[in-house]
């Protein structure tokens, strides 16, 4: 099994390390996109900034016989459209945590890196048909450019607020509302508290070995191929 992460070098490392026997994990270093990425992402700008090069990006990975392709930003910009696009799995982070919160316990908070994303994350729930089964939203209060530095300061108020969520917003599960925060803390805050936390880098790497292995992918009838496209096709 072949799945291609559109990230950097380092959480490709990561996610190799956990992924099962026999599974690859490339993120096509040799290609380069024609569309760059934001340095960060932090509003719905930068989300719509991004969607671009993720479109470029799924495309050549199926032409290159990827089974999956796994997208790098929890706020999911654009998964649904490059769907449309291709045949093979494309994993948004943010919809799997979701979702598997819901499977591990009744109420589920987010924490987001700045409040700038708290809306937008509240639409994503919203739009996963999950709301009431959010018990809340907070903001780390600190920017994903700072989160990626992993620093000792920076987790301690990430642990106060994580139990926060449970102790005071009665939620059951955790949800890291952004890569970088996962990858920085995630396998430690893990082991630090007694309750689920959902690694949305991590789980994103095995529901793409689930849906891989059970041969499903997103349907084509809710994803069809963009008309335009399929009639330059034809």
């Amino acid at each position: 099994m072949k799945i291609c992460y559109l990230g950097i070098e380092a959480r490709r490392q990561y996610l190799q390390a956990a992924a099962a026997p026999g599974t690859i994990v490339e993120n096509m270093a040799d290609y380069t996109p024609k569309h760059p990425k934001p340095i960060s992402i932090e509003s719905l700008y930068e989300e719509y900034l991004s969607t671009p090069r993720l479109f470029e990006m799924v495309q050549e990975a199926e032409k290159r016989g990827y089974d999956a392709v796994l997208t790098g930003c929890l706020g999911d910009p654009g998964v649904d459209a490059a769907r449309e696009l291709v045949n093979i799995p494309v994993i948004g982070p943010g919809e799997a945590s979701l979702h598997t919160a819901c499977m591990l316990g009744y109420r589920f908070s987010v924490i987001c890196p700045v409040e700038s994303t708290i809306r937008s994350t509240r639409m994503q729930v919203v739009k996963a048909g999950l709301e009431s089964r959010l018990a809340s939203l907070r903001s780390l209060d600190e920017s994903v450019v700072d989160i990626r530095k992993g620093e000792e300061s920076t987790y301690q108020k990430l642990l106060t607020i994580t139990k926060a969520c449970v102790d005071v917003d009665g939620a059951d599960v955790v949800i890291l509302g952004c890569a970088s925060l996962a990858f920085a803390f995630g396998d430690r805050l893990a082991k630090d508290v007694d309750f689920p936390v959902v690694n949305g880098l991590r789980l994103s790497l095995k529901m793409a070995e689930m849906l891989v292995g059970t041969g499903l992918s997103h349907s084509k009838v809710a994803f069809p191929l963009p008309p335009k496209l399929a009639e330059a096709g034809s």
